[in-house]
């Protein structure tokens, strides 16, 4: 048999079969080779008087570290307005990491109901012209649930972002699950309340992962000079600079500097770039 694990705990696993849900324990063999397995890793299950056993674990795709889940296809990366405050810096470095993994990235504004018209199309219009599907919805209204469902049929999606900006919620109204984990702190930041990754099925065979909260991310292991090139607003043009390790900062006969003063680039997309190659550059001096 085959299945895609759901959650992993301490001594078993949730594992998804054709019908059914089942709690496996891992090989001996498997446990021996110390192999790590993850939600969304598909795997070969055998039974035997009634105990199922994983028995092999299936070739990855790919594997997300933070957060762990494996065999992703796309990433929702859901952000507010205001509570907890949207940060570009923050929603770039994931996107950077999504690109650099081959999921794609879709930017969900939620909490639609409360948040300022203006202020979340602003941020539509920065993450569509730079090539993002962007979908605006209220886990509360169910404002523009119908198509961000449309958009999980057949794929196995991550749900990323700060603690706090409505992850659990928008997952439970999907799948009419109560996946609430905890409410804004006093101080308007998410608590960190998901603890551990779980994938929920949803749809025409698609599978949604609710994931821990979390902060920061680390920057992906990427050469300066190439860092541009997982940004696809600021790719495109990186190809047309005149210097061929252009890093589109103090260079002359850049294209992507007159990308941006021509308002083809956004300026807090750029000002992101500008940011994670600084990092990326000192990462490098070590």
């Amino acid at each position: 048999m085959t299945g895609r694990i759901l959650a992993v705990h301490s001594a078993e696993c949730e594992v998804a079969l054709e019908d059914k849900v089942v709690s496996c324990i891992m090989r001996g063999r498997l446990k021996a080779k110390d192999s790590s397995v993850y939600a969304g890793d598909i795997v070969t299950v055998s039974c035997l008087d009634g105990q199922y056993v994983i028995e092999e674990v299936h070739e990855r795709r790919n594997l997300l570290i933070r957060p762990p889940v494996a065999n992703v296809d796309q990433g929702i990366l859901v952000t507010a307005v205001t509570q907890p405050p949207m940060s570009y810096l923050y929603m770039d470095r994931v996107l950077l990491q999504m690109e650099y993994e081959g999921v794609r990235g879709v930017v969900c504004v939620n909490k639609q109901d409360i948040e300022d018209p203006y202020e979340i199309e602003r941020i539509v219009q920065v993450y569509s012209s730079a090539g993002y599907e962007c979908v605006v919805t209220s886990a509360l209204t169910g404002y523009g649930l119908e198509k961000l469902a449309s958009i999980l049929d057949d794929k196995v999606t991550v749900f990323a972002g700060q603690s706090g900006v409505g992850k659990s919620k928008l997952i439970g109204s999907l799948i009419g699950v109560d996946v609430l984990i905890g409410d804004l702190s006093n101080k308007g930041r998410g608590r960190h309340t998901t603890r551990w990754v779980k994938i929920f099925p949803i749809g025409d065979n698609g599978f949604v992962a609710d994931t821990p909260g979390f902060s920061r991310i680390d920057l992906v292991p990427v050469e300066p000079h190439e860092l541009g090139f997982l940004f696809p607003d600021i790719g495109k043009y990186a190809e047309l600079c005149h210097f061929p390790r252009c890093l589109h900062k103090t260079e002359d006969k850049c294209a992507v500097k007159d990308a941006v003063s021509d308002g083809k680039i956004s300026l807090q997309r750029y000002q992101s770039y500008i940011n994670l190659l600084d990092e990326a550059m000192e990462q490098r001096r070590y």
